[in-house]
């Protein structure tokens, strides 16, 4: 049944297209294949290359990021999170314990950071404290400054 069914697609098919008796493909014919291979290959490289600019410029940009929170907060505290604030945008966030703690066991300082890395810095445009135990959802945000307070980031006073 296979069988019969593969020797009806095969019949259907162009004659240019259909298998032939012997493996001889033309000129043309094996031209338009390494050009279609060669732009395949050159867009794999050029994609690949690309995400890792990406991931190397956004890496060094969280770095940044955890070294303002630590400069910015006179804190010298190791388990430092920082993320884009939102995908794709060059705002990031940046929150740790304000007290020693284990991570999320105090009440924590996040800050809104921007800008291009300077001597190892970006600038901080805002931030809010978050309650101990809470996760970072607007409605646990508090005591909002800068870009926070302005682009009403907490609901909270």
């Amino acid at each position: 049944m296979v069988n019969g069914f593969a020797s009806d697609v095969v019949g259907r098919l162009p004659r240019w297209l259909a298998p032939g008796d012997e493996d001889r493909p033309s000129r043309r014919t094996w031209r338009v294949e390494t050009i279609v291979l060669i732009v395949v290959g050159v867009l794999l490289a050029v994609s690949a290359l690309n995400d890792i600019v990406w991931s190397v410029n956004n890496n060094g940009r969280l770095v940044a990021d955890q070294m303002t929170w630590r400069h910015y907060n006179h804190r010298d505290y190791f388990n430092v999170s920082a993320a884009p604030l939102v995908v794709g945008q060059p705002q990031d966030l940046a929150c740790a314990n304000a007290t020693p703690g284990p991570p999320g066991e105090r009440t924590q300082l996040c800050i809104l950071i921007v800008g291009p890395v300077v001597n190892g810095l970006r600038t901080v445009v805002g931030g809010w404290r978050l309650a101990a135990r809470t996760g970072d959802f607007a409605t646990d945000r508090y005591d909002c400054f800068g870009a926070g307070a302005t682009k009403a980031l907490c609901p909270k006073g």
